[in-house]
């Protein structure tokens, strides 16, 4: 217990005196938590700038005009005189949409003859791209129904049977992911979590790394009377508590400032958090365990935590990948807290089915240390890497 208490205030110490530690312990989550909430505070995007051309010029296309730009996500920056005008605002930036409104587009609707309202986006931006495509459906489609019952209303069909008319089979949209069509509800999840993974890794790494950087894994072994395990509780129980309690100041970032959806069990999320942790702590070990300098086991750290937000279903979708990247992506434990997380906040799904990401959780958080163990107390013994770079 003496040797336990001497290691995990030496750690204390070192944490407030190495400037290394102190940034990436303290200082960078900080900063991650208020970058990510700041960053998409919105939700969405909104006021998107783009250009309407309007060879027209009557009551009917200005009010068009005026609907694109009173969407929340659209607002109508530039009014060129022709289309030729407005396509180099696209290709530079300035602006993320260009809508054309032709000659005669009143006169045609009176007339009941079709005409076509252009929108020219760039595809290469899917966001703000696929924005703009839906509002402009949103907007024409609008427009298109309202002259349609007009027509009808004017022919004697009543305001019921029109509107069956225009829209025989109407659709009942249910979102599985994302629900809320919010990406900081979505996309704040991953990142917050991710950096917060890869913030333990590197302070772990770095913790256990510095001491076979300078030689002192002889020292350690000896304060520890040869007793792996204490030397490891000794390290990582201090940062496990100080992690722990800067996931909760995460947490409260996200449901309480921002208003996260929480439909789920809370201890569940609690004990996912904890398990994070303990599981990137646990692979940060097995990384200084097989490395032979303090550089190459940072970059193993780090290369890792990255990755794993491409294997978390984030980017792409799991389940629509090649079987063995499906397999792969089951030994990252960031895929299986997303999951939890996801299940336990916005989709609100029993905690019984979120048993196999608990499950895994725990298993990954004890695996990698039987794979190092040997290695470890091997090098605890040598007292240092092979290399000191």
């Amino acid at each position: 217990m003496n040797a336990f208490l001497h290691i995990a205030k030496r750690e204390v110490g070192i944490l407030f005196s190495y400037k290394t530690n102190f940034i990436f312990t303290i200082l960078l989550p900080f900063v991650s938590i208020l970058f990510f909430n700041t960053l998409l505070q919105e939700g969405v995007p909104r006021d998107l700038p783009i250009a309407v051309v309007d060879y027209d010029k009557t009551a009917v296309s200005r009010n068009l005009i005026a609907q694109f730009d009173a969407t929340p996500e659209l607002k109508v920056a530039y009014a060129p005189l022709t289309q030729k005008e407005g396509e180099p605002l696209v290709r530079t930036g300035k602006i993320y949409g260009l809508v054309t409104i032709p000659n005669h587009f009143e006169k045609d609707l009176k007339q009941g003859k079709q005409t076509k309202v252009i929108n020219q986006f760039n595809g290469n931006l899917l966001l703000p791209g696929g924005l703009i495509d839906k509002a402009f459906k949103k907007v024409v489609g609008t427009l298109s129904a309202s002259v349609n019952i007009q027509k009808q209303l004017k022919n004697g069909v009543l305001i019921k049977q029109a509107n069956a008319n225009f829209q025989p089979i109407s659709a009942n949209n249910h979102v599985l992911s994302n629900p809320f069509t919010n990406y900081s509800y979505y996309l704040n999840s991953g990142f917050l979590t991710m950096f917060f993974q890869i913030f333990v890794i590197l302070t772990t790494v770095y913790s256990f790394g510095s001491d076979f950087k300078y030689r002192k894994g002889k020292k350690l072994y000896k304060i520890s009377k040869g007793n792996t395990f204490v030397i490891l509780l000794g390290k990582v129980l201090p940062y496990t508590f100080w992690f722990f309690l800067v996931g909760l100041l995460m947490y409260f970032s996200m449901f309480v400032l921002q208003d996260f959806p929480l439909f789920g069990n809370k201890f569940a999320l609690l004990a996912g958090l904890l398990l994070l942790i303990i599981s990137s702590q646990s692979f940060a070990v097995f990384f200084i365990s097989i490395s032979k300098s303090l550089r190459q086991a940072l970059t193993l750290g780090s290369g890792f935590g990255a990755v794993s937000l491409a294997f978390s279903g984030i980017t792409f979708p799991i389940f629509g990948m090649p079987a063995p990247m499906q397999w792969l992506s089951q030994l990252f434990p960031f895929t299986h807290f997303f999951e939890l997380f996801l299940d336990q906040t916005q989709r609100g799904i029993p905690i019984f089915y979120s048993f196999y990401a608990i499950s895994a959780l725990v298993v990954l958080s004890i695996l990698p240390l039987l794979l190092g163990w040997t290695k470890l107390k091997k090098l605890l013994l040598k007292g240092e890497f092979e290399h000191r770079i």
